[in-house]
């Protein structure tokens, strides 16, 4: 879902809001007649490249491939660390040509523990005459861990998995087993914490050079992992690769949103997140193929080398050139695929001031500049501010109850939609289904998901489309309580059309984030959110092994729980459809601001802004 990443979600929002906050600094003189300002020639040249030209399409084309690899790579965990089934190894009696089934009826209590015998003296005596032994001596045994011992190990019964898994090459099981989660909670980790670095940094060194960067650390630590012989390293590794998706993720996303003009924005943002949404399919297929999970790590990762002829022609963003008052370079840029542009005289002392302003409202709306993204799935998130902003903004948030209680929502809503989103992602060994199957549809479902909350938000407001699209998904998790383990279709389904709902909501439920703070603190509201959303993912895993263990269903409910929680908590929330959004917090707190009811969120824009709605269709005019 980006992670999150994913996320990110199905409408691009801009939130130039802050320009408000400028100070005209008109100085008028006047013995001189007022002139109608000038476009600046090169934001000109810009938007009319962004309407459809090759410089539109070329960064559309070299932002579409990074975020297919971070779907593949958030979802090669369910085929790498396949569990087999498994029994603790006795070395003196496989030494004694033993066979597998007599050694685990003499020694195996369950699959990580043993029964601690004289297993040299037992090797002597004949498996008969053992089983006798075993018997009368049984209930003085002690027992001990696979792990303790001389001779401590596992045994893996081959074909029950697909192929050589990391759990066998690690003995990533029974007291280990947390180690296996380890392995995609660190790629999430990696994400969040490139998010918090690197976001930010984009705004400071340029798009192109934090895409660059990340582009770098993809193409030398994703394959690399994919040999190196020691769990930690690969541990470490796959940090790193989280660190470079975010890197790549947001700076090329940032690019598009602020290469597209209006006409292909909204679709280029949509086609954006169906490229990580794709990734499980692929997934699906190159697993399928694959023997040993290291082909599947390196299937996934060494295409990722065609990045460096992107990174060799990626441009930088003219928008954030111009923002920086680098005009020359930003020319330099447009001019590859508008031809020659003409600016105003700079011996024009008017002219001068006129780029001033224009330079500060840019960079101004370049910094306030907010997008939404799927964290890995919907996964997706938003691009925080500088650190001193987002302190500020926080502060403001929680010195005023209204506003620290719809961010404490907001915050629980975020990450049951991560949490949620990756669980059903990687239950698969709990629901018993065929990996690959699983895998396609989660990818070839999740795709409309990224469709449906522009129609639904035509007819519905955010609280009524966030509420019931939450609920939904609950409401179906919980439903498998009822639902035998063998019911393969009945469970496939109800879980993959609760995830559809789910990441409808939370395309949804990140607009709606961005609608209801102010402008003051809006980008430290999405940035916090954000990193919330990325807490889930991170805890997606741990999660599922955990609850997994105890009962197949845990997960799904413990899911289905917050969903409902998340839907009841998204009625405490003001109705933001059709209104403006604010600059200060008593601007959005305002007495009677938002306060519309179900039935007038339902048709207020079709009604002119007035509070007809479902009222109208029952004949009940308010």
């Amino acid at each position: 879902m980006d992670e999150g990443s994913k996320n990110q979600q199905h409408q691009v929002v801009a939130i130039a809001d802050n320009a408000n906050k400028l100070e005209a600094q008109k100085q008028e003189n006047e013995e001189e007649e007022e002139e109608e300002e000038e476009e600046d020639p090169l934001t000109k040249a810009l938007d009319k490249l962004g309407e459809g030209s090759g410089f539109l399409w070329m960064i559309f084309f070299f932002t579409m491939l990074p975020p297919i690899f971070a779907g593949m790579h958030s979802n090669t965990y369910i085929f790498m660390a396949e569990v087999p089934r498994h029994w603790c190894e006795v070395g003196e009696l496989r030494a004694a040509n033993w066979t597998t089934e007599q050694i685990r009826r003499i020694s195996a209590v369950d699959e990580c523990r043993v029964r601690d015998y004289d297993y040299r003296l037992l090797a002597g005596m004949g498996f008969e005459e053992s089983l006798v032994y075993a018997r009368e001596h049984e209930a003085e045994t002690p027992m001990r861990d696979c792990s303790i011992g001389k001779d401590a190990g596992y045994y893996y019964e081959p074909g029950s998995t697909q192929r050589y898994s990391m759990v066998q090459e690690w003995d990533l099981v029974c007291g280990d087993s947390p180690k296996r989660a380890t392995t995609h909670m660190a790629l999430s980790l990696g994400k969040l914490l490139g998010a918090g670095v690197l976001g930010v940094s984009s705004d400071r060194y340029g798009r192109r050079a934090i895409y660059v960067l990340g582009i770098l650390l993809f193409v030398l630590f994703a394959p690399v992992s994919a040999y190196v012989p020691w769990y930690w390293a690969f541990v470490a590794l796959r940090l790193l690769t989280g660190v470079s998706f975010s890197a790549v993720q947001y700076s090329a996303l940032t690019t598009l949103t602020e290469a597209a003009g209006n006409t292909h924005r909204q679709w280029m943002g949509i086609a954006f997140n169906c490229g990580f949404a794709s990734g499980p399919i692929f997934v699906a297929g190159i697993s399928y193929l694959a023997t040993s999970w290291r082909q599947i790590q390196a299937a996934t990762s060494l295409p990722g080398l065609l990045l460096l002829l992107f990174m060799w022609f990626m441009p930088e963003s003219p928008r954030w050139l111009l923002s920086q008052g680098r005009r020359k370079e930003a020319r330099a840029v447009l001019e590859r695929f508008h031809g020659p542009i003409d600016e105003p005289s700079e011996t024009s002392s008017r002219a001068k001031r006129k780029k001033q302003q224009q330079q500060q409202q840019q960079q101004s709306q370049s910094e306030a500049m907010s997008v939404d993204e799927k964290v890995e799935g919907p996964a997706a998130a938003s691009k925080s501010g500088p650190l001193n902003e987002q302190i500020k903004g926080l502060k403001t948030i929680f010195s005023h109850g209204e506003l620290a209680k719809r961010a404490c929502i907001s915050y629980f809503s975020w990450m049951t939609a991560s949490l949620t989103y990756y669980a059903l992602a990687l239950n698969v060994d709990n629901f018993a289904v065929d990996y690959y199957l699983y895998a396609v549809l989660l990818g070839v479902t999740e795709i409309p998901a990224y469709l449906v909350p522009s129609p639904i938000l035509l007819f519905f407001g955010r609280k009524q489309a966030s509420s019931a699209l939450y609920g939904v998904c609950g409401a179906l998790l919980l439903l498998l309580l009822g639902v035998a383990r063998t019911e393969t279709a009945l469970v496939v389904t109800a879980s993959l059309v609760a995830r559809f709902s789910l990441s409808a909501a939370y395309g949804i439920f990140i607009l709606y984030t961005s609608e209801f703070f102010p402008t003051i603190s809006r980008n430290s509201a999405l940035g916090t959110s954000s990193a919330l959303a990325h807490v889930g993912s991170i805890v997606a895993p741990f999660l599922v092994d955990g609850l997994g263990r105890w009962a197949w269903w845990g997960p799904s409910t413990f899911c289905g729980t917050l969903a409902l929680l998340a839907a009841a908590a998204c009625l405490a929330l003001p109705e933001t459809r059709g209104r403006s959004l604010a600059n200060t917090v008593e601007e959005e707190i305002a007495p009677g601001r938002g306060r519309v009811s179900f039935a007038c969120a339902a048709d207020r824009e079709r009604a002119g802004g007035s509070c007809f709605g479902l009222a109208r269709i029952f004949g009940k005019k308010k």
